[in-house]
């Protein structure tokens, strides 16, 4: 799922234009997929070698992160102004109601940006860059957090392309937390973003019941007619743990299972630009170790009829092992082809 990528540096990176008009602005995305899946796996019993093969195939229509928004800023006077943002989730393809993604105001000006709530981690912005597709993305392969809650955020002003975002979560009451840390989480990292070149680099801890982190290191290069996308994650011994027992924040997983002990995860992709038209390939592996390991690749095409609306044609192979999908049983072998088309429209 392509995202347009919007981190904890939101309010920095749009603070000047909202200045401008105190208005609120209303803002949204309409995304439906109509989407093929075929899957083949082995479901074995945990503890035992029972095992039953299976197999299913399916079209279905699927809603692929619609959202409507609002967001806007109050010119305070003297370089300062105050910045929010409200997001909420909305199924495009079955009316299933609204679900929050953000939610937070801050203050913005000459030293640089502090916001607080539901925010996008700085993790998420600085090192998810191999996520260029609209169906078969790369998220069974990315390890880290994407949105947390009761976050407090720190945005550095830009230095001629360098940045730096820094982020606590603060007493979210996950079963981490053991009431005397004054942050359950915090996440670092530093950025560069200058002409052709990007590169993030983040580290992410969770301390109390259980401890944990995770870093990684992503870079993209754009050569004009085409751009190479590349990015690597590794996790400690506790990061599983810590996400297991967190009670709030996004992680993108196919299906309950985290990353176990020591799991590495890294991606390449690559964009080539024809004119209103993007041809994009991406492949990810992941080595999760006593979860499992996985494998992806996708590859497609979308055309532009605008800046707001495309449409997108995607293939995506997935194979597993072990319990990369299950948390009780053990799905070994899983292979999974995804075939989709879709539209997407902004506003």
């Amino acid at each position: 799922m392509k995202k347009q990528i919007i981190t904890l540096a939101v309010a920095a990176a749009c603070a000047a234009p909202l200045v401008a008009s105190a208005n609120p602005i209303l803002y949204g995305r309409v995304n439906v997929n109509l989407v093929n899946e075929d899957m083949d796996s082995k479901l074995c019993q945990a503890g035992t070698t029972r095992c039953v093969s299976d197999s299913s195939e399916a079209w279905d229509t699927q809603n692929n992160a619609s959202r409507i928004g609002v967001k806007g800023s109050e010119d305070l006077g003297n370089g300062l102004a105050a910045v929010y943002q409200f997001e909420f989730g909305v199924d495009a393809s079955d009316s299933g109601g609204l679900s929050g993604r953000l939610a937070y105001a801050g203050l913005t000006g000459g030293f640089g940006t502090f916001a607080m709530g539901r925010q996008w981690t700085p993790y998420y912005g600085s090192v998810d860059k191999t996520d260029i597709m609209q169906i078969g993305g790369m998220n069974d392969i990315y390890l880290g957090l994407t949105r947390v809650g009761n976050a407090v955020a720190y945005v550095t002003p830009n230095f001629n392309g360098l940045s730096g975002k820094l982020a606590l979560v603060i007493d979210n009451g996950g079963a981490e937390d053991v009431g005397e840390d004054f942050a359950d989480w915090w996440n670092a990292s530093v950025d560069y973003d200058n002409g052709p070149l990007s590169v993030g680099l983040s580290y992410l801890a969770a301390q109390g019941d259980v401890d944990g982190a995770l870093w990684g290191l992503a870079g993209k290069y754009n050569f004009g007619m085409f751009s190479i996308i590349g990015q690597y994650e590794d996790a400690d011994e506790e990061y599983a743990g810590a996400v297991t027992t967190s009670s709030y924040g996004d992680w993108y997983a196919p299906g309950a299972v985290v990353p176990a002990d020591d799991a590495k995860a890294w991606a390449i992709g690559a964009e080539v630009y024809l004119g209103n038209n993007t041809i994009r390939a991406v492949y990810g592996d992941l080595d999760a170790g006593d979860a499992g390991e996985a494998t992806s690749w996708s590859l497609g095409v979308e055309h532009n009829f605008s800046k707001r609306t495309r449409i997108f044609a995607e293939y995506q192979d997935l194979e597993a092992e072990k319990n990369y999908f299950t948390t009780g049983n053990v799905k070994e072998n899983a292979d999974e082809q995804r075939f989709g088309v879709g539209i997407r429209h902004d506003f």
